[in-house]
């Protein structure tokens, strides 16, 4: 790979970015570089916690994205579809992310050492021959795209220190045996209901909070379904990967359902297109055979989803707290 490098510069540029990128481990594709605190200006699109972001990393983080969606699409390509994406909106706030997660780890504390930063640099496949690192070569390839050492370094301290508060978030999540199970259980699962459908929610108010009444008196099925003055409808046994005929919504739907005992009946769940009750007729559960048999990998990907899941919800509380001031007008 990297006698080509040398044959072709333009090439060695694009992957040393796309060696860059994968060290991030997170969702975002931007470089950010300390700069002074002080108001906006023209050369500032923002400030979190008082740091300024500079206005040149949003153009360069921009006019990458530009030409990434300008190659994929060819002829095709029309600058209408990056208004449609808004796409200036989810690069500023790809920048405002990164520059909050780093100042969330300076408050925690988190650094990267030299030994750290020096172990990264030289584990890179593009900075290294057949006998390990290669000084020259790691010098060759910033040179190409046209990076001095000092801002390559401080660009990946940073890329490591959002890692590392990465992990430190995560690694504070677990699952417990009864999670793992239940979880299992819910995947795989199918279950056969029929269920009363508001499918106005405005205007059958009135009929979703009688209901909702009986419901929670634990009136029989039989009378909820006479008070309604609806005929129930029925399903055939389906999973969580099967779509189920005439509900609107289908996620809400199964995840009601498929979290209810058989002769349970649900409360009144509110959707985005209607409204619904539920009452499980039979149940098939996974053998617990199979669930020995599969327990510890999918305890390790249910484990890996909750951590994602996490950590995607921190870094959300994050940025709403954050002090953030976006430049519009520089957009």
């Amino acid at each position: 790979m990297l006698g080509r490098m040398r044959e072709h510069a333009k090439a060695l540029s694009i992957t040393l970015w796309v060696v860059i990128f994968a060290l991030i481990g997170t969702t975002f594709f931007v470089w950010g570089f300390r700069s002074t605190s002080g108001g906006l200006g023209p050369d500032t699109i923002a400030t979190v916690e008082g740091e300024n972001v500079p206005y040149t990393e949003y153009q360069q983080a921009y006019q990458r994205q530009y030409q990434q969606y300008q190659q994929a699409m060819g002829d095709k390509f029309d600058e209408k579809i990056l208004e449609r994406l808004n796409l200036k909106t989810q690069i500023i706030e790809s920048l405002v992310a990164r520059y909050v997660l780093l100042y969330e780890a300076r408050r925690l504390g988190l650094v990267i050492g030299p030994d750290e930063l020096t172990a990264e640099i030289t584990r890179l496949p593009a900075f290294s021959d057949n006998t390990g690192f290669s000084r020259q070569r790691y010098l060759r390839a910033l040179e190409s795209a046209r990076l001095s050492p000092e801002r390559f370094e401080e660009g990946l301290r940073q890329d490591l220190m959002i890692r590392k508060l990465e992990q430190w978030v995560k690694g504070a999540v677990n699952v417990l045996p009864d999670e793992v199970w239940e979880s299992f259980r819910f995947n795989r699962a199918s279950v056969k209901v029929e269920y009363i459908l508001l499918s106005d929610i405005q205007a059958q108010q009135a009929t979703i909070q009688r209901l909702a009444a009986l419901v929670k008196e634990r009136k029989p099925w039989q009378e909820i379904v006479k008070s309604s003055g609806l005929k129930p409808l029925s399903t055939e046994f389906f999973t969580w990967t099967q779509e189920v005929k005439r509900v609107p919504d289908q996620d809400t739907f199964k995840e009601t359902a498929l979290a209810l005992e058989k002769g349970e009946v649900s409360p009144i769940i509110q959707a985005t297109k209607a409204a619904y009750l539920i009452r499980v007729i039979d149940r098939k559960d996974p053998d617990p055979a199979q669930y020995e048999r599969e327990m510890n990998e999918y305890r390790r990907g249910l484990l890996r989803r909750k951590r994602e899941q996490v950590f995607s919800d921190w870094v959300r509380q994050v940025r709403a707290r954050a002090k953030v001031k976006i430049e519009q007008a520089n957009l």
